[in-house]
């Protein structure tokens, strides 16, 4: 089944207003708790070192079910070929998430 340009923008506009909806939601529980920025900046800082294996468990968790749909799709060519490059995707943009991170 084909989808339409508009139902595909119009769930791209509405994943992202849910995404900036509970990031801010997220920010002002966080502030709202912890009383100001300052606070809640020392707080991020004294759980790093959990939040880096948190995402080394989540990149490790999600190359994982790449790599399923990968080897699951592996008679099909244009199927693959749509694995791998949302594959690729996925690389790039977690590139350039970990290198702002520096």
């Amino acid at each position: 089944m084909k989808r339409s340009p508009l139902f595909t923008l119009r769930s791209g506009l509405g994943n992202a207003t849910v995404m900036i909806l509970t990031a801010t939601l997220v920010a002002w529980i966080g502030h709202t708790a912890l009383g100001s920025l300052e606070a809640w900046q020392q707080a991020f800082e004294s759980v790093r070192p959990y939040l880096r294996w948190w995402r080394a468990l989540l990149y490790t968790s999600l190359f994982a079910l790449w790599w399923d749909l990968l080897r699951r799709y592996r008679h099909g060519p244009p199927d693959r070929l749509r694995v791998k490059r949302i594959g690729t995707l996925g690389l790039v943009l977690f590139t350039c998430v970990e290198l702002t991170r520096l």
